[in-house]
């Protein structure tokens, strides 16, 4: 989390590291960090730099069908 973290350029104004619950795979609930950002409220929409990190990552492991399909159809910020 500490090299997230700087990667990230936390602590600072931009985003706000969170934990929550989540379930993996098997339905077990785990708990994971996730990172708010404190960006325009009326756009919220990703850089493309930052969805294709994620379509990417989702590719190269294996991720459903169904996720890359929502991960493709996600509209990046201009």
């Amino acid at each position: 989390m500490l090299r997230l973290n700087l990667t990230e350029g936390v602590p600072g104004d931009i985003y706000r590291p969170t934990w929550l619950k989540v379930e993996d795979t098997n339905g077990q609930a785990v708990t994971a960090m996730t990172y708010i950002a404190t960006g325009n409220d009326s756009d919220g929409r990703p850089s493309l730099r930052y969805i294709r990190l994620l379509r990417d990552g989702a590719r190269d492991h294996g991720l459903p069908a169904v996720w890359l399909e929502a991960l493709d159809s996600v509209i990046h910020a201009e």
